[in-house]
This record gives C-alpha cells, structure tokens and sequence, in this order.
C-alpha cells in the first residue's frame, strides 16, 4: 500500500511539473491563436472569455472559484435586457 502511495505520489509531481512546463508556451499560443480572430464576429466572445479564464487560472494556484468564472461569463455574455423600442401589440 506504502509503495502504491509513494508512486501515485510520483507521478501526481512528474504531472505538475511537466503541467508548469508546458502551461506558458501553451497559453502563449492561445494568446496568439485569439489576436488572429477577425474582431468584431461571433466567435469573439467565446474567444474573450476563454482567453480571460485561462489567464485567471494562471493567475491561482489552484482552481478558479465559481464567482470568478461567473464575473467572467457576465461580463462576456450579458443577459439580454429588454429593447425599449420593442412594442407588442
């Protein structure tokens, strides 16, 4: 049990390791991936709030707190407030 737990152990550390290597280039090229998308179409918010999330979790040392996620999410898909000019008849 003692020697299942030490190798669990191991390989949890040669993960974060390798994950800590790795995470940087990895967002950079997301970063880079993102700046190419034309501004202005659809796919600009989901772009923006995945670049954003990604950058909070790179800013934590553990995982993004749903308020956060949340306060993203809000600020990139608004709830639709109602059209003051839209009448029914």
């Amino acid at each position: 049990m003692r020697i299942n737990l030490e190798a669990g152990s191991q390989r949890v550390e040669e993960q974060e390791a390798w994950a800590k290597e790795v995470f940087p280039s990895a967002f950079e090229r997301l970063k880079q991936a993102a700046a190419a998308i034309p501004p202005g179409t659809a796919a600009q918010p989901f772009v923006d709030a995945l670049t954003e999330l990604v950058q909070a979790q790179a800013d934590t040392t553990g995982f993004v707190v749903l308020r956060r996620w949340a306060e993203i999410l809000e600020r990139h898909f608004p709830p639709e407030l109602p059209d003051p000019d839209y009448t029914t008849e």
